[in-house]
Order: C-alpha cells, then structure tokens, then sequence
C-alpha cells in the first residue's frame, strides 16, 4: 500500500521543538487502514495524533512507521546528478592522466644500447644517424603527452573545483531535499474505526524538537517622533528535516516538554491513614485462556483436532501447580549448562497444508503475510534451533527481528526447568505459578502507554493471549523493511543529533533566549503564512504589528551632563506581553540606532522608556549661585542659600515635552544638627520618591515642561543648608 500524500498545513514553535499539523483531504474507499508517508525522521513517535477533522469517521489508532524512498532518475535533484557528473568526469580524466604517465614514463625509458664489442674485432663505427633519430623520436613524443598533461593537469583541477562547489551547494541546500536515491522517512498508519463512506479530511499532529525561535522588533517614527509603529519579528531556526513552506507559523513562550496532566482531587477521609493501593491497570485474564489455542496447536502438529466440550456454567477448578524441581534435577540441569549438552530434541513437524512461516526478507510496503507463523515444536524453544538458523541467514529486517524473538524465548528456555515427560518445556513462572504476578508488574511498569502494549504471538506458550510491553522498534517495522536494524537506529539517531544542534545556535545579536513573563506565557500569530527551510540557520520572518502608545519624551540631567536625550514611552495597550529583544529604530527615512526593549507585561497602566540617543536641537544651560551667611540666635548658626537656574533652547519645529532631573542634598536621620531647607521652585518641581529607571535616588526632584518649537524657558529653584557654626560641609560648603 502506497503512502498517501497530506500537506503541512500549520507549525506552532515552541520554546524548544515545534508541532507540526498536517492535513490530508481523502475520498471515500474500502481500506480502513491508511498510511501517510513524508513525515520527517525527528518525529518523536508519542507525540503523533490523528482525528478526522471534517467528515464522518472516527480513529481507532495511530503507529508512527518507517518507510524507504527510491526515487526514479527524474526525480533525482538537479545538484545531486551535478555532483554525480562531475565525480564521473574527474575520474576519467585521472585514468586519462594515469595512463598518459604511463606513456611518459615508457618514453622516458628508451635508451640506446650497444652490442658487445669481442676481442680481437675491428671497433664498430657508431650508429650517429640511429642514435639521432631515437632522440627526435623520443623528445617529439615527449613534447607532445608533456602538453598534453598540462592541458589535462588544468581540467583534472577544474573538475575538482567544480565537484567542490556541487558538494557546498549540497551542504548549503535544506535537510528536506532529497540528497540520495534512496532516502528513509516516516509514515503515520492511522487506522479508522470502519471504512469510509465519504470524503473527509484527516488531521494529523506531531511534536519535532530542532527548532526554537528568538523575537525582535522594528520601530517606524515619523519626524520629531509624534507618531509610529511597532513591528514585531522573530528569527526562527529550524532543522527538523522538512521545510516549512506556505505554513500558518505561531510562536509560544511555553516550553512543550513540560507535563501539563489535569490535577487529580482525592477524597478526604476522616480516620486512620492508610496507603492508596498502587494503580497497575492489571485485568486477570478470563479464565480457559489456553484452551483457546488448542486446535492452533493440533493444527501446528498434524494431528487431528479434538472435539470440545461445552462450556460447563461453572469454570472447572484451576490445576494443581507443578512441583518445584528437586535439587538434583537443579545440579544435573547446572552440569548441562556448563557442558553444554542438553537432552536432544524432536526435530520440527513440518507446517499444516496452507500455512506457510514468514520471509525472513519483506520487500518495501508489501504487508505481512497473514498467515501465522509456524508454532514452536514440541520440546521448547531449544528445537527452535533451525529455525534460528534459517533466521540468521535472513539479511533483511524481518529476519532480524525474528532472530531477536528467537533469542529471547532461547534465554527464557535457559531460565525453565527441565522437561517434562511429554518433551513439553514449561517456562519457570509456570511451574512457580507466578505468571500472572510476572505480567502484571511488567504493565504495572508501563501503565497508562497503551500504545506500547500488543498482543503476544500464538507461538509464545508463555504470553499468548495476554498484551505485553513492546519497545517503540517493535512497532516500526511492521511492514516490513529489507535494511539493516543498526542502519536504520544511525540514520535516525543522526537526524536527531542535527535537530538537537539548533539548541546550541549562537543567539542573533543582541536577542535573548525566549521565557515567560511574569509567570505567564504567550502565543503570538503570524500574520501570513510563511516558509522556513529546514536549514539550522537564522530566518527572519514578520509576526505582526503591536497595539502600543508611543509618547516621545527628552530628558536630561544638567548637574552631571548639560546634554538632553531622545526617549520614547511606550505603553503596551494588546493582550500579549512584549518580550524582551533588540528594536531597529527608523525616523523617516533615517536609521537611528539599535537599541534593546525590556519586557513590558499586557496593559495600558503599564509603560516603559526607550532611549534614543542624544538630541542636538536642544540645548541646556545650568548657573548656579552660592552665598554663606550667619543666622539664629546671636549667629549661632551658619547658612547656605544656593539658588539654581537652567535656560532650555528648543530649536524643533514641534513642541517637546523635557523632563529636567535634579536633586538636593539629603541629611541622615542621626545629624540632627544639620537641615536643608527648600525655598521655592519656578514652576515647581515634584519630589520624586519612587524608583527613576529602575533605580531609587534620595533627593531626587525634577521639571516636566512643555517647550514650544524654536523658543526658550528658565527653570529656577532655590535651597538653604543650616548647620552650626563651627561646623563645615566635608567637601566644601558649596553645592552645585
């Protein structure tokens, strides 16, 4: 059965993972199991859920499985037969090359050689002309493959630059483009609860961890910064294995790993305190269960069936158990396991007509045979043995998973005592009658994983007709694969390790790592649907526009720096918080700064300042005056009166609201000789007892005048310090 195709409709982004909705649209049909296929390989497997969306039906269950692409040549990307060719071509030009060495080297070699001069013969005259001619020959060839090699030395270093550059461009591309010819991915198995009579549309979700998302924003002033906007951004990084394209994106606070179980109310007794009995989710088993298999077992042997009995009203009284095995039976049975031999076995009946044991070797999507497997022989799973051997000759899955089952009722044979006298093995929780303990503290262990329990195989004398714990590869491979187990857990679990690499990404700068505000966290709704490559790399994408109040405010501080800075309150007026991050600030069409945005929780009665930088339109200037002079009875006291004026020029075309900070001097609780006294103010000044920026400042006091565009206002204050006459200021009397 072939994958159906859905299409990946929304991603939600969490603190760490995302989950993934798909929705498949499908029509009517008589199968009642569907198989969806294209989910990516860092699906975690708990997570995957299924429900009809739109339509009649209901789901009954959900398995994530494995599957394998093979992608025919034309659906082979363009890249990845680049990267071919070029291998191919820069191999035939090194077995060029190789062979043209060869040729040069030959060449090379050629020397002339003289016959042996004999005794008593006249010398020989010398073969001029031969030896002249062999070195023409010899440097022409020579002149002509060493050409040759250069040319061929230049294209053998191109074609490498060129296989360089398709291999980058291959590395550089999403994880979720096919990067070989055969590729292994995920498929869902939804099963409905009847077969669908109409169409209907399937949703279906799943959490992937490598992703995470880190916000940011863009603040749009217009001149003399009256009015603006605030845009809200994130950079998403993701490397899940699937690109999300033309998705609906959320982004969350919350992190998704964190259990979020309904609490559960018990009751209040009065009395003495007793201990709730441990929730196992255990049944017993209805009674006569191994009389069920009593005609697969005749079957399984040849013989014939035996007539049943009709079920009586009252279920007939259970067995006596077996008795223990005597401590000689336990040492011979020692000595066998040390020496390895064991009582020989019968050797296997061969199968009922119609039955068939399955292939060790299932090819892609075809299912399993329906025909059950062959039961085990009489004699215990030591006669298993040539079927384990048949098993382990099997190189595909399916045999490497029934070698895996085989071994293990080999290692519960190896636990039994020994045989009985009819050549039946009893497992060792038959004999001690501890089966039903044994079972039940293996569910009690998974309780609540449903979709972990199945129903053990016909052969297993131990387990049948009772639901066993199952690891989650038990159920991957169900419809068979013809790979290596040991391949499969290394594509997957390299999948998972590039998906966990997101998490150690260097933040953008200035970010910082998402978290809940005050305790509270938000979604926040992309406003169209986006597209985020499965990259591991920064994307930034738009999320939507803030409800904000922006009020532009100038602040300066004379006493310390007679320079006047641009600041913007902000008042969050939405539902959603405004989580801390770096705000690109624009004036028209001029870039003014990057600056950071602190958290500003929901609500109008909340606000924040944003600093700006300095304002060089508006000038500050401060004069301060200062006398000392005697006062109180007689003199007995000496006074300082210091008066403080400050002049501010806004040269803007706008009015500008300026708040000018100042501050007095304070007197400690244990001077009780020395007083400030404030005279007056013009306008009056506020005294400021609450925090200033973040920070509480004794003595603070501060103006907040309007000044009209292109005029001046003079801010006066005066102040007096009384202390006694013998007495001085450390520092100096004088206050500035």
């Amino acid at each position: 059965m072939s994958a159906l195709p859905s299409t990946l409709d929304s991603v939600t982004v969490y603190r760490e993972g995302a989950t993934c909705r798909r929705v498949a649209k499908l029509t009517a049909g008589p199968d009642r199991q569907l198989r969806f296929g294209g989910l990516p390989l860092s699906l975690e497997p708990g997570s995957l859920r299924a429900r009809v969306q739109a339509g009649s039906g209901r789901v009954v269950d959900v398995r994530p499985q494995f599957d394998v692409e093979l992608a025919e040549e034309v659906d082979v990307p363009a890249e990845q037969r680049a990267w071919e060719d070029a291998g191919a071509k820069l191999a035939q030009l090194e077995l060029v090359r190789q062979r043209l060495n060869a040729e040069i080297g030959e060449l090379q070699s050629l020397r002339p050689t003289f016959l042996e001069h004999k005794k008593g013969d006249p010398p020989r005259p010398a073969p001029v002309e031969s030896m002249l001619a062999l070195g023409d020959f010899t440097e022409g060839e020579l002149t002509t493959r060493l050409e040759k090699r250069r040319a061929l030395d230049q294209e053998i270093q191109d074609a490498q630059q060129d296989q360089l550059l398709r291999q980058r461009r291959m590395q550089e591309a999403s994880t979720a483009k096919r990067a070989e010819r055969a590729r292994l991915s995920r498929v869902a198995v939804v099963t409905l609860a009847e077969a669908p009579a109409a169409p209907f549309e399937l949703e279906l979700e799943y959490r992937v961890p490598g992703a995470r998302w880190v916000p940011s924003y863009s603040l749009t002033l217009e001149k003399g910064l009256a009015n603006g906007a605030l845009q809200m951004r994130a950079s998403v990084a993701q490397n899940t294995g699937e690109d999300w394209g033309d998705v609906r994106l959320s982004l969350s606070t919350a992190s998704s790993s964190r259990r979020a179980d309904m609490p559960e109310l018990k009751a209040l007794k009065i009395g003495r305190r007793q201990e709730a009995p441990p929730r196992s989710g255990w049944r017993e088993p209805p009674p006569g269960l191994e009389a069920l298999f009593e005609a697969y077992d005749l079957a399984m042997s040849g013989m014939p069936p035996r007539p049943v009995a009709p079920p009586a009203s009252v279920p007939p009284p259970q067995p006596a158990p077996k008795p223990m095995p005597q401590k000689k039976d336990l040492v011979s049975r020692e000595q066998s396991k040390s020496t390895g031999n064991y009582p020989a076995a019968p050797p296997p009946p061969p199968p009922a007509p119609g039955m068939a044991m399955a292939a060790s070797v299932v090819s892609f999507g075809a299912p399993m045979p329906s025909a059950a497997p062959m039961a085990p022989p009489r004699g215990g799973a030591r006669a298993m043995a040539p079927m384990q051997a048949q098993a382990k000759g099997g190189g595909g899955l399916g045999g490497m998973m029934r070698k895996r089952s085989m071994d293990q009722e080999e290692a519960l044979a190896e636990m039994a005592p020994e045989m009985d006298e009819d050549g039946e093995g009893g497992f060792l929780g038959d004999d001690l009658d501890l089966g039903a303990t044994t079972e039940q503290a293996g569910l009690a262990a998974g309780f609540g994983d449903y979709a972990r329990l199945a129903m053990a195989a016909p052969e297993s004398r131990g387990s049948r007709g009772r639901l066993t714990n199952a690891s989650e590869w038990d159920f991957a491979f169900v419809a068979g694969i013809s790979v290596q187990i040991d391949v499969v857990m290394a594509i997957v679990g390299r999948a998972q390790r590039a998906a966990s690499e997101v998490q150690g990404l260097t933040l953008p700068a200035l970010c910082n790592p998402v978290s809940s505000v005050k305790s509270f966290d938000y979604r926040y709704d992309c406003g169209a649907r986006l597209d985020v490559p499965s990259t591991g790399k920064w994307v930034l994408v738009p999320v939507m526009s803030c409800a904000v109040g922006l009020t532009p405010e100038y602040v300066c501080v004379p006493s310390v720096e007679q320079k006047v800075y641009r600041t913007l309150t902000i008042a969050n007026h939405s539902t959603h918080a405004l989580l801390p991050g770096p705000v690109d600030v624009t004036a028209g069409d001029e870039f003014l700064m990057t600056t950071s945005l602190p958290a500003i929780g929901p609500g109008a009665d909340q606000s924040h300042r944003l600093g700006l930088g300095v304002e060089e339109s508006i000038k500050v200037a401060r004069k301060t005056q200062y006398k000392e002079t005697s006062g109180g009875f007689l003199g007995g006291s000496t006074v300082l009166p210091h008066d403080v004026e400050i002049e501010l020029n806004n040269r803007l075309a706008a009015p500008a609201l300026i708040e000018v900070r100042e501050r007095v001097p304070t007197v400690d609780a244990n001077e009780k000789d020395l007083k400030v006294e404030e005279v007056g103010s013009t306008p009056p000044w506020e005294k400021v007892e609450g925090p200033v920026d973040g920070a509480i400042v004794k003595g603070a006091r501060r103006w907040r005048v309007t000044v009209p565009g292109g005029q001046s206002q003079k801010l006066t204050a005066q102040f007096a310090i009384r202390m006694p006459a013998d007495k001085m200021l450390v520092g100096g009397n004088r206050r500035n």
